[in-house]
């Protein structure tokens, strides 16, 4: 990925402006009208937040019981 954003947190790959992953072009974001994407905004959040959800879940389940 190659763009330039003053709300790029690159240790956390995160959007200091929305407080939340980054995702180019996504509602909210200061590049969404000056950029075109291949694959559109809706779609890469959809899949960033199923990575988000399959990473917890294995967390929950490495976790032990108390």
């Amino acid at each position: 990925m190659s763009f330039s954003c003053p709300h790029f947190d690159v240790a956390r790959d995160a959007c200091l402006l929305l407080k939340t992953d980054c995702v180019p072009g996504r509602r909210g974001c200061v590049l969404g009208s000056k950029a075109v994407f291949a694959v559109p905004a809706e779609e890469r959040v959809r899949l960033r937040e199923e990575e988000n959800r399959r990473r917890a879940a294995e967390l929950r389940e490495k976790a032990p019981c108390r």
